[in-house]
């Protein structure tokens, strides 16, 4: 089998390469055949139309599949396949077949419940290969043969029913997928052991602990065995975070692609700078004059009209609508942004969808349906769209808020321009978001600039441009969001909702660095950058299009025209008005004098700059002529400036600066956001980092609520752990609420132990052999009577009579024996083993009802008499 996945990959590669420029004795090596997969798996890949592994994906299936286990950090940028880099190796540890012995052997944990879905169908599309199509769910109703089924997979995310995860949880699947928050609460409900558990994998590993997870991610990671193997996937990974330390890998192999392409090569990227006022109207422009994204009427125009001509194509057969080359995501800070957005371009005439955090569960299931299947063309998202989603043929990223970090930059523009194709990421970059623009620069590695010389759309990728939109337009879209007021009243609220939300966003968002901040307002001072309000220039690439010739010359000649205009200086100033030809003024021979001494400073300056480069373009033409210029390395080996400048060798001098410092903070998490994280970060510890846990336990902290000092990090006087639930209180993280309890007793379920076989429908009914549920006949013993009561006398009397009377009917007796003239009835009859003589009546005879009469006219008479208090209080 070796040799013939060899031989398949050294074929393979002929084929994507071609015989002439495969290297001499170059075999298949990168291939999905030389990698040792099982032939069903290779089955699987090829029917879901992978031929060949993307970077990541070579070097860390081979590292997965090694044995022993080996623990792994991958970090490589978005869309460069990681979900695939660890499914593929999950999928061939398990052997893609179900275990019959109860507990899990895979557990993968994601910041998002769209990622989760996400891996969840990737994962049964590969699995379903091992058993000709049968790829199950854990809690389906159809029972086969355990032996021939498929991997269980399990979803466990917030936002569903408890007891639907309860009931899969006992159907014993194989792969769990979970975001942290639900699975611990599963695990604390249910005491769950995951000491089964042999595969772990953290996706999007910065998000999880960004998010808050790290209290839960700690408790999880604390009741997995020892012996797992352990995965942490990301597309930015700070290599010197200890948070995940705490993740217990143990010597993991780094497998780091992100420092060659931070951002996907066929990505294009534009910056507007613009005023925060104008900025609905940017976006208005932005869609509809650049991206063109058509209206509610025109797509279904377009989609009956393409659905007709598949219809005709494939006789009759109807095809599943697809997105569309103008499919739009766009990035809001908060959901109030994206409330406000949606009801903005809803009533602009655009189909548009919405997801945020904390929107229902079934709701964001069905807008990201809508979006994916093309019926809406815009989607408005917070970042919790930013990670893993892999949205096909999406075109246009759209930053209605700049992102305050470098690594959220890249996690967004990088739903676009993936796996090869094209994309754009449009961004919106306000006066205050200028350091965050130099920032992104200094990570990427890429100039800034305003203008563009060479033609084409590749400088777009290998620049960042910068430039306002047109002045015209803006004021015209600004009286068009007017009417739209007008159109829906709910807008101006919404917009002062958002604007207070703004205004909260921009307290809680991180820093940029010191020297960003001085080069931005150095930006706004030099009128060489066109920004927002200098109306000196209009963005490069609008000015694309068909007549982009005739428009590029009338921009031109509207720069010459204002540039005249702002370099007017009039011949007299204020001082002087009115004072020609006629006899001077003391104030206007003041003003003369001036103007004669700046004349004579300006020709100086102008003399020195003149005298000082006069000779210095002839000079060095003459030089230049038959001369060969010498070129880098020439230069290097005569002249090795790098170790004899100032007597450093760079091998043994230790700079005072960070070796990728920019890179390393652009990964950040914290992003210097807080004094604390930027004193940290200076301090210097020569005594190590022993103690430094007890140094933090023992330390006091200030509760604002309890309004005192408690000890530890401040989660309470105690040290309880917290987690907080979805709806954004906080709970002890051992908090049970018998929740799973009452499912068992309800369904008549248990929970097997780890280890245990699987028996008839894996989840253990209580039942005897036959299928019959089990008759309790044990009886119990009364309690015994109360001597302190005052009926003691009588009630042990009556006991004393049953007893007898139940010796004499075992005696043999007659069961309708007549004793005092009346008839006995049978302990358990209707009347509680009285004699029916001494049952009292309901039936009231006449003197009962004339009796009866009598006290109810008694009771009024008493209850109108008149009161015998005589006005007392």
């Amino acid at each position: 089998m070796a040799k013939r996945n060899v031989k398949s990959g050294t074929e393979l590669l002929k084929k994507t390469k071609g015989k002439a420029k495969l290297a001499k004795g170059e075999v298949g090596g990168g291939s999905f055949q030389s990698m040792g997969l099982h032939p069903s798996l290779l089955r699987s890949l090829s029917l879901q139309g992978y031929r060949i592994p993307t970077p990541i994906q070579r070097l860390s299936i081979p590292a997965l599949l090694s044995n022993p286990p080996q623990d792994l950090v991958g970090m490589a940028r978005t869309g460069s396949g990681k979900s695939l880099a660890f499914m593929v190796p999950l999928v061939q540890r398990l052997g893609g077949r179900h275990a019959t012995t109860f507990g899990a052997r895979a557990l993968i944990l994601t910041p998002t419940r769209e990622l989760a879905l996400q891996l969840l169908k990737v994962g049964k599309e590969f699995a379903r290969g091992w058993n000709h199509g049968k790829g199950d769910h854990a809690g389906d109703t159809e029972k086969e043969d355990t032996k021939s089924q498929g991997l269980r997979w399990c979803l466990i995310v917030g936002g569903e029913g408890l007891d639907e995860q309860f009931e899969m949880m006992t159907n014993n699947p194989d792969v769990i997928i979970a975001t942290p928050g639900r699975l611990l609460h599963l695990i604390v409900e249910m005491n769950l052991d995951l000491k089964s558990v042999q595969y772990v994998v953290f996706d999007e590993a910065d998000r999880l602990f960004e998010m808050g997870f790290e209290t839960a991610l700690t408790e999880i990671i604390n009741r997995l065995p020892a012996s797992r193997q352990t995965l942490l996937f990301s597309a930015t990974l700070p290599t010197s975070l200890v948070e995940f330390a705490k993740a217990g890998l143990k010597n993991p192999k780094l497998v780091r692609l992100d420092a060659e392409s931070k951002i996907s090569s066929d990505l294009k990227m534009a910056f507007f700078s613009i005023k925060p006022a104008e900025k609905d109207a940017c976006l208005m422009s932005l869609l509809r004059d650049v991206i063109k994204i058509p209206l509610i009427e025109s797509q279904q125009q377009l989609q009956d009209e393409d659905e007709k001509s598949v219809i005709n194509k494939a006789k009759g057969k109807k095809k599943e609508l697809v997105t569309m080359p103008h499919q739009t995501l766009i990035f809001a800070a908060t959901k109030h942004h994206v409330e406000y957005l949606t009801n903005l371009l809803t009533t602009a005439g655009y189909a548009v969808s919405h997801i945020y955090g904390s929107l229902d569960q079934a709701a964001r299931t069905y807008q990201m349906d809508q979006f994916r299947r093309g019926l809406t063309s815009i989607l408005v998202v917070t970042d919790v769209a930013a990670r893993g989603i892999d949205i096909p043929v999406l075109e246009n990223v759209v930053n209605y808020d700049f992102p305050h970090g470098a690594r959220v930059f890249v996690h967004r523009v990088g739903r676009t321009a993936r796996a090869g194709r094209q994309g754009w990421a449009w961004s919106f970059v306000t006066h205050v978001e200028l350091p965050y623009l130099v920032d992104l620069q200094l990570f990427l590695g890429r100039p800034l600039v305003c203008e563009v010389t060479e033609q084409g759309d590749q400088v777009y990728t290998e620049s960042l441009i910068l430039g306002p939109f047109e002045r015209s337009g803006i004021d015209e879209d600004m009286e068009y969001l007017r009417s739209l007021d007008n159109a829906n009243h709910s807008l101006p609220s919404l917009r002062i909702v958002m604007q207070r939300a703004q205004a909260m966003y921009e307290r809680s968002k991180g820093k940029a660095s010191s020297s960003s901040y001085k080069r931005a307002k150095e930006m706004v001072k030099d009128p060489k950058w066109i920004l927002a309000g200098s109306d000196t220039g209009t963005h490069p690439v609008l000015l694309r299009g068909s007549d982009k010739v005739e428009r590029r010359a009338q921009a031109q000649a509207k720069q010459i025209l204002l540039r005249a205009v702002n370099s007017f200086r009039p011949a007299e100033t204020v001082f002087e008005i009115g004072t020609k030809g006629k006899a001077s003024t003391a104030n206007a021979a003041l003003m003369k004098e001036r103007r004669k001494a700046l004349t004579k400073s300006v020709q100086r300056t102008a003399a020195s700059l003149a005298w000082s480069n006069a000779d210095a373009p002839d000079a060095v033409a003459s030089t230049n002529k038959g001369m060969e210029m010498a070129n880098e390395d020439a230069i290097a080996a005569v002249f090795d400036t790098s170790k004899t400048k100032g007597f450093r060798d760079q091998d043994f001098y230790m700079s005072h600066y960070q070796k990728d410092a920019i890179t390393e903070k652009g990964y950040s998490l914290t992003d210097g956001a807080s004094f604390l994280e930027q004193a940290r970060g200076a301090t210097f510890d020569l005594a190590g980092d022993e103690g430094v846990a007890d140094r933090k336990k023992r330390q006091l902290k200030w509760d604002k609520k309890k309004k005192k000092f408690v000890k530890g990090d401040g989660v309470g006087s105690d040290n309880v752990k917290l987690v907080k639930t979805e709806s954004g209180t906080k709970l002890p993280a051992t908090y049970r609420s018998g929740r799973f309890d009452e499912w068992k007793a309800k369904t008549h379920s248990s929970l097997p132990r780890v280890g245990e076989a699987e028996g008839e429908g894996t989840s253990r009914r209580m039942s005897g052999p036959g299928g019959h549920r089990f008759k309790h006949q044990k009886t119990t013993e009364s309690k015994p009577l109360d001597k302190l009561r005052n009926d003691y006398e009588r009630k042990s009397r009556q006991l004393k009579k049953r007893v007898d009377d139940g010796a004499e009917d075992s005696g043999g007796a007659s069961s309708s024996k007549v004793k005092r003239g009346k008839t006995k009835v049978g302990l358990g009859s209707r009347y509680g083993g009285k004699p029916i003589g001494r049952v009292k009546s309901e039936l009231k005879s006449a003197d009962d009802i004339r009796r009866s009469r009598k006290i109810q006219e008694k009771r009024k008479a008493k209850n109108a008499r008149p009161s015998g208090r005589k006005g007392r209080r």
